[in-house]
């Protein structure tokens, strides 16, 4: 189930874009035979390039390309699909005017409608590239130790450090969870994206991030899906890092314990959390690092007060209509970005840093999330 949802998705953007590049070829060959070469030689180069993506985009396995190869074949790829998108917009609109010359004015109606999808993704690659803003956020909590109130947790997730997240970019996030002086810092998954990324040196980076108690992690899908999981534990606990492996950790801020649990990422639609019961403490607040939101009630019923994930980025690409939320993420987890309550226990989710496909963020720029913790 979890290699069906992993292609399931790839698999129907190739299908989709092939589909709308056969419209756009037969519009132009019916409506603009003045352009079948250029139609035909548009066609074959789309085909081509799809063609080299395939074995990628379906089994996440390339031979002999670079992670930076990839990383821009897939861009690429999924561009594309915006081009073919505006492209059969464009022809929709503008096809029952296009050789009449008594209505060519409405063509510049078409224009702005066919170009929206490019326009949207011109200004999502600049706010992913413009570096994150601080995200501040106040969790509530009923009876909450004295010594906790005020208590001040940096969080970076999703960091996805590769092409399109590069050394300067992560360096200013760490700078800015640094300049927050946090009592705590916690990366809640995907440093990286595949297999090849430069693991070595996000952990370098990382390992200049600062804060009183330390600085924590867990795992996310992308560790899992690169194979990495040992690798990271081991190389992050040489850089200061200590990732939480279905353990946790005993903090001490005053007078008041804090139980600090992490657990690796677990797939969407598992039975979340085995034991989980194990890792609470009943004499402490009890904090869990996952980077997958979906086990919120199930962390929830086991105890944990407060639990701190990543993994949709705010959806990347999310439209809000109405106070709701619209985004790719919705079809998998109803926990995509911000904060979420049960019965007074507290979920927040990081929009991240970074981006997965296409360099494209709409609606959830990237962020350094700082939560404060605060008594009801």
């Amino acid at each position: 189930m979890e290699e069906f949802r992993r292609w399931a998705p790839n698999m129907t953007v190739i299908c989709v874009t092939l589909a709308i590049q056969v419209y756009v070829l037969r519009q132009l060959l019916r409506r603009a035979p003045q352009w079948r070469r250029q139609a035909w030689a548009g066609f074959a180069f789309a085909t081509a390039w799809m063609a080299v993506a395939v074995p990628y985009l379906i089994s996440h396995r390339t031979q002999g390309l670079s992670s930076a190869a990839i990383s821009y074949l897939v861009a690429g790829s999924l561009f594309w699909v915006l081009v073919m998108t505006s492209a059969a917009v464009w022809l929709k609109i503008a096809q029952p005017v296009l050789f009449d010359p008594r209505r060519r004015h409405l063509l510049a109606l078409a224009a702005p409608a066919a170009a929206a999808p490019l326009v949207s993704a011109g200004f999502g690659v600049i706010v992913a590239r413009q570096g994150p803003r601080v995200t501040e956020i106040s969790l509530p909590f009923q009876g909450l130790p004295k010594d906790l109130h005020g208590l001040r947790i940096a969080q970076l997730t999703d960091i996805h450090y590769g092409p399109f997240l590069n050394q300067i970019d992560l360096r200013r996030a760490v700078d800015i969870a640094n300049e927050l002086r946090p009592h705590l810092t916690v990366l809640t998954g995907d440093l990286i994206t595949r297999r090849g990324d430069d693991l070595e040196g996000c952990l370098q980076v990382l390992k200049a991030l600062r804060s009183d108690a330390g600085v924590f992690g867990c795992h996310g899908n992308h560790e899992y899906y690169a194979g990495t999981l040992d690798l990271t534990t081991r190389l992050g606990a040489r850089a200061g890092l200590r990732f939480l492996r279905g353990e946790s950790a005993l903090l001490r801020f005053g007078a008041a314990n804090l139980q600090l649990a992490g657990h690796d990422y677990e797939k969407m639609g598992s039975r979340y959390l085995p034991g989980l019961e194990a890792m609470v403490r009943p004499d402490a607040f009890n904090l869990l690092l996952q980077h997958n939101p979906d086990v919120f009630p199930r962390a929830s019923s086991a105890g944990f007060q407060a639990i701190l994930s990543g993994h949709t980025h705010g959806g990347q690409i999310n439209v809000e209509i109405l106070e709701e939320n619209v985004n790719v993420a919705r079809f998998f987890t109803p926990y995509v970005k911000v904060r979420y309550e049960i019965e007074g226990r507290q979920l927040y989710v990081s929009s991240g840093l970074g981006t997965v496909g296409v360099p494209i963020r709409l609606g959830a720029p990237p962020e350094v999330t700082l939560i404060k913790l605060c008594g009801a």
